[in-house]
């Protein structure tokens, strides 16, 4: 049993993140009322000024509480990101108390955006997405081609709208550059299901070795890794069209997922090779 949690946050099924919700808005309302009450003149001058919003009037004053709680989804996450930086230039107490505390609502309330240390809010997919992301960012500072190429895949997943094929591509550069440096590749030699058979696998059979289950477990694993480069090429230059029909953003999702689990194979690899 889990104690001291609010029901909602045990038992309710959370489905999906999504990207609007009352009750957030609502409780952001109240925490304006309550943090930013001293300085809502300031603020409410410095919303307007820099989204083009107007901060509603509520009997004979502007109410931040009923912008909250009514504005464009656009202009309520504009405005935490300038109340952050308000708050970092004149009160870094604040600052961290509001920041704490979106997070927080972003999160119980199944909300689809992260704030940054900046208080810039960002997409979320998932924890465990951005568990994978950060994981294998932080293996690839000997390879910097290759995490501008892994960090590009997720800025277009976190661009508005949101870029799959670019995405999409992206990653797959980022494999493909890792994959030629552990093998060692020559010339033009690009990322396929050959050369993952003839040059990868041998690599990781002799890394392995000591363990045969793990040797033909591998194996299984880099077929897979064959069919996610089929399925990369599909949207690189497999569509004989026109106008080719960019991915869906779940396919999107799960081709960058899959596609840091293999770049973190390969840099295990490449980081036992001598």
């Amino acid at each position: 049993m889990t104690e001291g949690q609010r029901f909602s946050q045990v038992y309710l099924e959370k489905g999906a993140p999504v990207k609007d919700s009352q009750r957030m808005r609502n409780r952001v309302s109240a925490k304006s009322y309550e943090l930013l009450n001293k300085d809502d003149f300031k603020l409410i001058s410095l919303i307007e000024s820099e989204t083009g919003a107007k901060v509603p009037w509520v009997g004979s004053h502007h109410s931040l509480k009923s912008f909250f709680e009514k504005s464009d989804i656009r202009d309520f996450l504009d405005s935490i990101t300038i109340i952050h930086q308000f708050y970092r230039a004149n009160n870094n107490r604040n600052a961290m108390q509001w920041r704490a505390f979106i997070s927080r609502v972003f999160k119980e309330e199944n909300i689809g955006y992260q704030l940054d240390a900046q208080g810039g809010v960002h997409f979320f997919i998932d924890e465990e997405f951005e568990k994978n992301r950060a994981s294998v960012i932080a293996g690839l500072d000997t390879q910097p081609a290759v995490k501008e190429a892994f960090e590009k895949a997720h800025a277009f997943l976190d661009s508005d709208p949101q870029d799959t094929s670019s995405a999409v591509k992206s990653v797959f550069e980022a494999a493909e550059i890792l994959y030629k440096h552990t093998v060692d590749a020559e010339g033009k030699e690009r990322l396929n299901g050959f050369g993952i058979n003839k040059l990868l696998k041998p690599l990781f059979q002799d890394h392995l070795k000591a363990n045969p289950t793990e040797v033909i477990a591998m194996d299984h694993l880099l077929d897979g890794f064959c069919d996610w480069v089929e399925a990369g090429h599909m949207y690189r230059h497999g569509q004989k069209v026109d106008e080719p029909a960019p991915p869906s953003l779940d396919f999107a999702i799960q081709f960058v997922s899959q596609g840091a689990g293999y770049i973190r194979a390969l840099l295990v690899l490449l980081n036992c090779q001598p």
